[in-house]
């Protein structure tokens, strides 16, 4: 999986968040290595999670759907921005699924928006009623699910 850093597209991605992707796939290969097994694997994917975040409003940033104040602020909510189900009455000019759509498909829309649900979202909170700890292959397959939306959606935009 390390491999992926020497790859063209990855070239595309911010240096912030590129240092966290490359963080997350470090302990990824330093907890293959170990011989004790732990309980949630969380932790490995969080860096991951933060540059995907980080990446995403640089992208809507970048690409002009937000503007540099928005980017800068505290107030944008990627979530909401990326959410399709959101109440069209919610649907203001941060509701940016359908910009994604327009530029790169509804089929990468959608994979933003699951990225961001399974990789971050159901990663980051904690649920009382759900246990949702992971195993270290289940936090490799969340590390791979960010990195190859990272390539879909700088592909799409090249």
């Amino acid at each position: 999986m390390r491999d992926i850093v020497s790859q063209h597209w990855f070239e595309h991605i911010p240096d912030r968040p590129r240092q966290l992707l490359i963080l997350a796939l470090d302990l990824h290969e330093r907890e293959q290595v170990q011989t004790s097994e732990l309980y949630d694997y969380s932790y490995v994917v969080f860096p991951a999670a933060k540059a995907y975040e980080g990446f995403l409003k640089y992208y809507f940033f970048s690409q002009g759907l937000i503007t540099k104040k928005t980017y800068e602020g505290k107030r944008f909510r990627i979530g909401r921005a990326l959410n399709p189900d959101l109440h069209p009455n919610g649907q203001d000019e941060y509701w940016l699924f359908d910009d994604i759509s327009k530029r790169c498909g509804a089929e990468v829309a959608r994979e933003l928006w699951d990225t961001w649900l399974t990789c971050r979202n159901q990663v980051f909170h904690f649920f009382p009623n759900k246990e949702n700890p992971l195993s270290l292959d289940q936090a490799r397959l969340k590390l791979e699910q960010v990195l190859s939306t990272l390539r879909v959606l700088i592909l799409c935009s090249a």
